[in-house]
């Protein structure tokens, strides 16, 4: 499940902030298609090499196009692997020269066979050894140098989406600790000054006119200019819950539950807070 996640990610990174240069490689491919048909086409012509009343420009761009169609299938299901199994950062690190270099190796054999077996099977040629080998030999000139440039570009792709979804998740990863950080302490402006009040130091949170008390365990109490909404999507994730429209508590200092007619909180410092009617489930649901 993990590799599949890793793969999806990669995928939706790419389509989200690479649409573009896709589409850019795919006009590209058919650029050489048709660059090839031509210039095969020029030779067959310039050097009589076949009557030319027998195919023409598309039927050389159909082959030659189904030939990219196997070397796109064959890439990206071999880079899909790659992700899957979790050998991006490695492979698509083109920094170190040989793992990239090496699987350039793999996929241009794996292409150029793949080829020579496809057309022996159009041709109604026996697969023997000899057949193969001359079809890889003729594939493998023909074939070797513009797939090279076409897998030296993919690898390139490759390796520019997958540093910048690593820089991404890192930024993303950063930007949830500062945020987990900020609210580890309140901050409260007395006077001139800030008066910073760590969170495991905060009893409880009362509505008050346009400001907020600020209840803590040392039993001082601090105006806060906020209102209690905020303050309630602010400290969501630590352990403090709003259970009434007048309170906020931080559960961790509640020593008693009571649920009844009128259920309420009992605080360590045996303060006790109301409960409303319509917070009883949120109570309930967060002891579990």
């Amino acid at each position: 499940m993990k590799g599949q996640s890793q793969l999806i990610n990669f995928i939706q990174f790419m389509h989200l902030k690479y649409q573009g240069f896709v589409l850019y490689a795919f006009a590209m491919v058919l650029f050489l298609v048709l660059f090839e048909s031509a210039q095969q086409y020029y030779f067959i012509l310039q050097f009589d090499l076949a009557p030319t009343d027998e195919f023409s420009v598309f039927d050389l761009a159909i082959a030659h196009a189904y030939r990219w169609m196997i070397w796109l299938s064959i890439t990206l299901i071999y880079c899909g692997a790659i992700i899957y199994t979790g050998k991006s950062n490695k492979v698509f690190n083109l920094t170190k020269a040989w793992p990239a270099v090496s699987h350039l190796i793999i996929l241009i054999v794996i292409n150029v066979l793949a080829i020579s077996l496809i057309q022996l099977v159009l041709n109604n040629r026996a697969l023997t050894l000899e057949n193969i080998w001359d079809n890889c030999v003729f594939f493998f000139y023909q074939k070797t140098p513009i797939y090279t440039l076409a897998h030296v570009a993919i690898l390139g792709l490759f390796h520019l989406v997958n540093v910048n979804q690593n820089l991404a998740i890192e930024i993303l990863d950063l930007k949830n600790k500062i945020k987990k950080e900020d609210t580890q302490a309140l901050s409260i402006k007395i006077g001139n000054k800030n008066k910073i009040i760590p969170l495991s130091d905060i009893l409880w949170i009362e509505a008050y006119d346009y400001c907020v008390k600020i209840h803590t365990v040392s039993q001082h109490t601090y105006a806060m200019r906020n209102s209690l909404k905020a303050l309630e999507k602010k400290l969501q994730d630590q352990q403090f819950l709003r259970v009434h429209r007048k309170a906020i508590v931080n559960m961790k200092k509640v020593s008693e539950v009571s649920f009844n007619s009128s259920s309420f909180l009992t605080l360590e410092n045996h303060t006790k807070i109301d409960v409303s009617q319509s917070r009883v489930r949120d109570v309930k649901t967060f002891y579990g």
